[in-house]
């Protein structure tokens, strides 16, 4: 395994740590590809009844590295379709994202698909996109939407504005905020509670929430992937790109 992200059990709690410090634990193929494995042998190991997922460092994830989207790095942009990951979350035992610091862009969408989100009160949360040229991912202009509603989702998403932990509790984007001295302790006996109920309880509940609740978001996700792909090639993309490959030589 990568040691891209650090993994430990405890107390039937599979404990994923992201990290990449150094780049804000943006996600590259590695990291990508290391989640995706560290979270399928979670799921089939009888010692884990729950998956708490953080950020070494000061961020939790500020989204996909800019250095993937360059089109001579396109292939290797995620080690597996969006929809993989997306599928994944959903499939999974219970995942709790504890966000510790930056999340943007990919470092958020993603993480809308965990069964529960929580915060330090300073995290700083953003959906970047339409600030570098690029539209939103993983289904989430309906996924946020259904979550806080059309208005709020349309303020994030169009000024691509941070909020702090604390506000996201308030609407809704994250159920709870902490300190940052207590929020992995607080994360990790929120999912030792969850770990402590029978995987067989927890999956079919889990179910029919998803079942309930998400509709078909294969329209979602075309829509979205071919929109993406025009953005990738906006001038105001690339010249987000040119930029941060001179700032960062």
């Amino acid at each position: 395994m990568s040691d891209v992200i650090q993994s430990n059990i405890e107390n039937r709690v599979g404990i994923i740590k992201l990290n990449r410090p150094d780049s804000l634990n943006a996600f590259n193929y590695d990291l990508s590809e290391s989640l995706y494995t560290k979270i399928e042998e979670f799921n089939t190991s009888s010692d884990v009844g729950a998956i708490l997922i953080t950020g070494n460092g000061k961020a939790f994830s500020a989204g996909a590295d800019v250095a993937g989207f360059q089109e001579n790095n396109a292939e290797k942009r995620h080690a597996r379709s969006w929809k993989e990951l997306v599928n994944l979350f959903i499939r999974s035992k219970p995942i709790i994202a504890s966000i510790n610091g930056f999340a943007v862009g990919m470092g958020i969408t993603l993480f809308l698909y965990s069964d529960i989100r929580v915060a330090s009160h300073i995290a700083k949360i953003s959906f970047r996109f339409v600030k570098i040229g690029l539209t939103p991912e993983f289904g989430s202009t309906r996924r946020l939407s259904d979550m806080i509603g059309i208005s709020r989702s349309s303020e994030l998403m169009l000024t691509g504005k941070f909020i702090s932990g604390k506000e996201a509790t308030k609407i809704g984007l994250v159920s709870q905020s902490f300190n940052s001295d207590e929020l992995y302790s607080e994360s990790l006996k929120l999912s030792e509670d969850i770990a402590t109920n029978s995987d067989w309880h927890n999956r079919v509940i889990k179910d029919m929430i998803y079942n309930n609740y998400i509709k078909n978001y294969d329209d979602v996700f075309s829509i979205e992937n071919e929109i993406f792909s025009k953005s990738r090639q906006s001038k105001e993309h690339k010249d987000f790109v040119k930029k941060f490959m001179n700032e960062n030589k």
